[in-house]
């Protein structure tokens, strides 16, 4: 089994989720071109110290699968989905090889992380797991009005413009409140977080 760790910030983890899509810089192209399709894959905030996984890889490694992803700098892309995901916080505390390595993990290190998924399943507060399933379909819903509104013939350019505009304004605003769900207890070294993914 293959191990993939990508990295983010804060001020990019937003869109990995937005797009399901994870991505390294262009010169990492040949090592992100090794990951394929069912790659078991992790996504580590280096600003929060947070872990999200585990992902599935949908492709391989490509270049510009999305090019206007990440305003361009991240170009070496892998698509991912998911139906359950853990988030672990103060992850290099629990997982102190996360700072050291980049892309590709051991498989011992691999193991380390999703056997510890396996073995623990905390109870999920009822209140929790419905907002962040609402707030998953909710932009889910936005992402395909966005898009449906790109590709309209019937609008006016500058009236598409102001309302793609719009919409990913709710639409970010919609993530950070996701994100704000999956961290609302610090406290915990980890929160485990199940939910039926809206596949955009």
């Amino acid at each position: 089994m293959k191990y993939r760790k990508f990295v983010c910030k804060n001020d990019t983890e937003a869109e990995c989720f937005q797009k399901m899509l994870f991505g390294d810089i262009g010169g990492r192209r040949e090592i992100v071109g090794r990951v394929k399709e069912g790659s078991i894959c992790s996504l580590y905030n280096l600003d929060a110290d947070t872990l999200f996984g585990p992902f599935e890889a949908r492709s391989s490694g490509q270049m510009n699968i999305k090019p206007e992803a990440w305003g361009g700098r991240f170009p070496a892309q892998v698509k991912i989905g998911c139906r359950a995901k853990s988030v672990f916080s103060n992850a290099s505390k629990v997982f102190d090889f996360l700072q050291k390595v980049t892309l590709e993990l051991t498989g011992e290190q691999g193991k380390k992380i999703f056997d510890r998924v396996e073995a623990i399943r905390p109870t999920i507060p009822t209140n929790l797991k419905e907002e962040i399933q609402r707030l998953d379909e909710e932009i889910h819903l936005l992402a395909h009005r966005i898009e449906k509104v790109r590709s309209s013939t019937k609008m006016h350019s500058a009236d598409r413009k102001v309302e793609i505009d719009r919409l990913k304004g709710e639409l970010y605003s919609k993530m950070k409140d996701f994100v704000w769900w999956c961290r609302c207890r610090p406290s915990e070294s980890f929160i485990q977080l199940i939910f039926t993914s809206a596949q955009a």
